[in-house]
């Protein structure tokens, strides 16, 4: 056989190995594009089921027969219903923006257990919802003995039948718990008042409960005990479904009005301003100055994830520990040059480059109004003017954080 016949058979050879290997590259291809539409596409096995809630849709309510009764049939879980204010913000107001939602409290996935003074007031915070803690206290006083003659759920209020202690018997003593709603979210605040009366009275039931304890010691030891009691369970006794609306909602909201964001504490007067004064020197807060009795707090707010220095500060140990801020006017000074009454309400926009008066006056004002249980706090700039709706919602934010 000649060269050149030998060369055009090889040459056929190799062409058509090629064609049955593209060939075969190609059925592949086909085969595991098919396969993906097979598992992952939008009929597949494991699609993508991120938006199928989307395509859910409302049950009609049960309806009973005519003549059955329908008070057990209610919501287990009811869902509240939800207003604009809920969120901190006003769908009708101009250049509105939806704000992160609010935070829960603090160490929230810690349960943590504490005794709280204010004043004369001494009371336990949990960081637990009041529909877990119920059946706690209930289970503490069977273990302890200690007979309930009353157990108003609606109200958590819990009394306890008259007892004698073995170290006094010349009077009789009984314990009233009011387990509330906390100022934050999710924890519980369970407040002791105790009684006590001469064996000479024979006490009844009906006998009226003092609006403080006739003995703080015999409240102290109450109090140290549940709260010891609640510290050492591991917490996973259960949750009362009949409990969870005990307390109402929780002691301090952020809402809207007229554009502006505010936060509302339902509290007394003693325990607001209190609470109040931590929270303005915690997380950020500086506190300028304090006037109590009309209301206003000057403060200064860095954010701290804002204020931390550098990689190369660090490096070099530079403004580790940085100063307090300060301020070169008193609250006084600021107090002469504030709104008040309507002039308030309808302040304009902060613009402190223009203020002829104090001028470059840093920080803020928190303003404080209203009466027992329903306080409104406003963020303001130094001369009254209102914020920017996500500078006071910030400001508000960290600060309701902050309450106890």
């Amino acid at each position: 056989m000649s060269p050149i016949k030998k060369m055009a058979i090889t040459k056929t050879k190799f062409f058509g190995v090629t064609r049955a290997l593209t060939l075969l590259c190609v059925l592949g291809l086909g085969f595991s594009l098919s396969g993906c539409g097979m598992f992952f596409g939008e009929e597949g096995v494991f699609r993508n089921r991120e938006a199928d809630y989307l395509k859910a849709d409302n049950i009609p309510p049960l309806v009973l027969p005519p003549g059955k009764k329908s008070e057990t049939m209610g919501e287990l879980y009811p869902i509240p219903p939800i207003t604009a204010s809920d969120f901190g913000y006003d769908p009708d107001a101009d250049n509105y923006e939806i704000p992160r939602p609010m935070p829960l409290a603090a160490n929230s996935e810690q349960e943590n257990v504490k005794i709280q003074r204010v004043g004369g007031e001494s009371w336990i915070l949990i960081n637990a919802a009041p529909g877990e803690v119920w059946p706690r206290i209930r289970n503490f006083l069977n273990v302890n003995t200690l007979a309930v003659s009353k157990a108003d759920i609606g109200k958590g209020i819990i009394e306890t039948s008259w007892l004698q202690f073995k170290t006094d018997l010349n009077t009789y003593d009984r314990y009233r718990m009011q387990i509330d709603q906390g100022v934050q979210p999710d924890t519980t605040e369970i407040h002791i008042t105790h009684m006590s009366v001469p064996t000479t009275e024979k006490p009844t039931v009906d006998t009226p409960w003092p609006k403080r304890s006739v003995n703080a010691e015999r409240e102290k030891w109450l109090l140290d005990e549940l709260a010891a009691t609640l510290a050492s369970e591991t917490g996973e006794g259960g949750t009362s479904l009949l409990a969870q609306d005990i307390g109402g909602s929780v002691k301090a909201n952020l809402s809207m009005v007229s554009g502006e964001p505010l936060m509302i504490i339902k509290l007394d007067r003693v325990r607001a301003l209190a609470t109040l004064s931590y929270a303005a020197k915690k997380d950020g807060f500086t506190t300028f100055d304090v006037d109590g009795e009309a209301g206003f707090y000057y403060v200064e707010y860095i954010n701290p994830e804002e204020n931390k220095p550098g990689w190369l500060k660090r490096l070099f140990r530079i403004g580790l520990n940085p100063k307090p801020p300060v301020s070169p006017y008193t609250l006084e000074q600021l107090k002469g040059n504030l709104p008040a009454g309507e002039a308030f309400e309808k302040a304009p926009r902060s613009d402190r480059d223009e203020e002829k008066v104090n001028p470059d006056a840093p920080g803020y004002i928190l303003v404080i109004t209203g009466s027992d249980n329903n306080f409104v706090v406003r963020a303001r700039d130094p001369y009254g003017k209102r914020l920017t709706t996500h500078e006071a919602r910030e400001l508000l934010t960290v600060l309701r954080k902050n309450l106890i």
